[in-house]
């Protein structure tokens, strides 16, 4: 049998159960810290320990080191593609996230978080 692409998704017996739609701008944008800790609803009092997201309509740079080492600019940070999709595991570096859009187009990060 071949491989036919795809990946792998293992979150360490987590439960996935938030979601959320990030509209990336020009300033550094971060995940609603509602959904990384809840107050209300069935993941009340529970901390996000990963994030699941992928990349709509462009190009992004983005960096786990900030607020410690400064945000991602347009040419400093990690760079994502309309289609990628990354897997942040731990809160520390859900919480450090940090994104910025590269081109003038609408660009959005689907994000489900696992508690």
């Amino acid at each position: 049998m071949g491989w036919f692409g795809g990946y792998v998704l293992q979150t360490n017996d987590s439960v996935p159960g938030n979601y959320e739609v990030v509209t990336v701008g020009d300033t550094p944008t971060y995940f609603s810290r509602g959904k990384v800790n809840p107050s209300s609803g069935p993941y009340a009092g529970m901390t996000a320990q990963a994030v699941l997201i992928s990349l709509e309509g462009g190009t992004i740079r983005f960096r786990l080191d900030t607020p410690v080492n400064g945000p991602p600019t347009s040419t400093v940070g990690h760079i994502l593609t309309d289609g990628d999709a990354l897997l942040i595991l731990g809160l520390q570096a859900i919480s450090q996230f940090r994104a910025i859009r590269l081109e003038a187009t609408e660009t959005k990060l689907q994000v489900t978080y696992f508690y």
